[in-house]
């Protein structure tokens, strides 16, 4: 229901008596003639047919005598700025224009005028919201912690056909056949196969909100976009799969993976850290220049796990919770590639002394480094399903150069769009990041050679060929 607001008048008495100061109620939700009876009420009248003897034409206007509307979209005003109420009575057998002839004429003027007042109300509405949208897109930093509206409808439940979610369970698996709401429904199809929702007495409908939630929640980026969400959880799944390391994972420890994953770029501006910082945007600011971007993708998560119809953790025990959210915020600040060498080498550090699945520390950050390497998966997929993830990442990069170099900021030589190319850009991303971490993390996880190294290594053959 919309709120009313009040309206102040000034109402003519005639004959020489001075105005009566009123106030009424109006709200956008009254009728017409509703909104003529408070009118009525105010000038102590009661409103009368068209057909009495006596008729009477109502006129609203402001101090300098503009016709207002009579009508549920009365503008605002203040008790300074009075609108001036007129109700003025005609006899029935007025001779030029009758008063039913003229209230039916004044009728019609003042249910336009309502409608005008309408539609540049929701105008400027919409303006307002477009301007919003635009200070959105053009502030890369941002610190909205926007949630969309989450509907409260039962979501349908759809089955995918055996030989789909066991692909799921794959490296190989193709994210570009899928759109949005089924990638949102094999995301859930992730925790009913873990058999989390029984463990942990999630509801399904909660899980569902809580995805559509989190699938609004990712801007339309060329490469930080919900799909990369998908994409990112999709290939942790696969590797706990490929490596049987599910089977050694605790039941808490899965679904930290898999909110982890879901949530890692959540409103990614499409502009990354050094661009914050070297901003002073009011991420990089908030945060205090550490991890902006995932300091925000984490905040925004928990943001949604607030509510209690898209958190999927409320009916865990406090030490749950606490060791969970503890662990899924370290898993997205992994994420961060500014902390790459110091992870690699806590990592190094575990398997160079023998890797123990006992220890709580070593499995915390086996977490990061899994969540880390689904991040960066792409060349472990198919080329045709990895590549055209190359040209969004570059188109992004090189948005972020162009803003750099025209607002006078530092700019990477990597993203710069005169100096880079595809190839020459994979060559050392693979090369130097990406088998060394992977490399790494097969010391510890088997069956990683085959399914997840040979075809890094196979990417990286195809891009120097490119180069050559």
């Amino acid at each position: 229901m919309a709120t009313s607001y009040p309206v102040y008048l000034s109402i003519n008495g005639g004959g020489g008596t001075p105005p009566l100061h009123e106030t009424v109620q109006i709200s956008p939700d009254l009728s017409l003639d509703e909104v003529r009876s408070v009118l009525y009420a105010a000038a102590g009248l009661a409103e009368t047919s068209k057909n009495a003897d006596t008729d009477r034409v109502l006129r609203l206007s402001r101090a300098d005598g503009v016709l207002l509307p009579a009508g549920p979209h009365i503008p605002k005003n203040t008790p300074e700025t009075r609108y001036n109420l007129e109700i003025k009575q005609h006899a029935s057998n007025s001779s030029s224009l009758d008063a039913a002839g003229l209230g039916d004429a004044l009728d019609v003027v003042t249910a336009l005028l309502d409608k005008v007042t309408g539609l540049k109300a929701k105008v400027a509405e919409a303006q307002q919201a477009e301007e919003q949208q635009k200070k959105g897109s053009d502030a890369p930093a941002s610190r909205r912690v926007r949630l969309p509206p989450v509907s409260l409808e039962k979501p349908a439940k759809v089955a995918f056909d055996p030989a789909v979610t066991e692909q799921l369970k794959h490296p190989t698996f193709d994210i570009w056949q899928w759109q949005e709401p089924a990638m949102a429904d094999l995301l859930a199809h992730m925790f009913t196969e873990f058999d989390l929702l029984k463990l942990y007495n999630i509801e399904e409908d909660t899980l569902r909100r809580f995805l559509e939630c989190v699938r609004a929640s990712y801007n339309s980026n060329p490469f930080h976009n919900f799909r990369h969400c998908f994409c990112v959880t999709q290939m942790m799944y696969g590797l706990l799969h490929v490596t049987n390391v599910h089977e050694k994972l605790t039941p808490l420890e899965k679904l930290t993976l898999l909110i982890a994953c879901i949530g890692h770029d959540l409103d990614h501006p499409g502009f990354n850290n050094a661009y914050q910082v070297n901003a002073s945007t009011e991420l990089s600011l908030v945060y205090n220049d550490i991890s902006p971007l995932e300091n925000h993708h984490a905040a925004v998560l928990f943001t949604i796990l607030k509510s209690d119809e898209t958190n999927v953790l409320k009916t865990l025990s406090d030490a749950d919770y606490k060791e969970c959210r503890k662990q899924i915020i370290a898993c997205i600040l992994a994420t961060d590639m500014a902390k790459h060498g110091e992870i690699m080498g806590r990592f190094k550090g575990f398997v160079e002394a023998g890797f123990n699945f006992d220890d709580a520390a070593q499995r915390s950050v086996l977490l990061q480094m899994i969540t880390k390497c689904a991040d960066i998966s792409n060349e472990v997929r198919p080329k045709h399903v990895s590549e055209p993830w190359v040209d969004n990442l570059l188109e992004e990069f090189f948005t972020q150069s162009d803003r750099e170099k025209a607002e006078g900021l530092p700019f990477a030589p990597f993203m710069d769009r005169e100096k880079v190319t595809k190839s020459g850009a994979q060559v050392g991303f693979i090369g130097f990041v990406m088998i060394p971490l992977f490399e790494l993390v097969g010391k510890v996880l088997p069956n990683m050679e085959e399914h997840v190294i040979a075809p890094i290594r196979k990417a990286l053959e195809y891009y120097k060929g490119l180069s050559a």
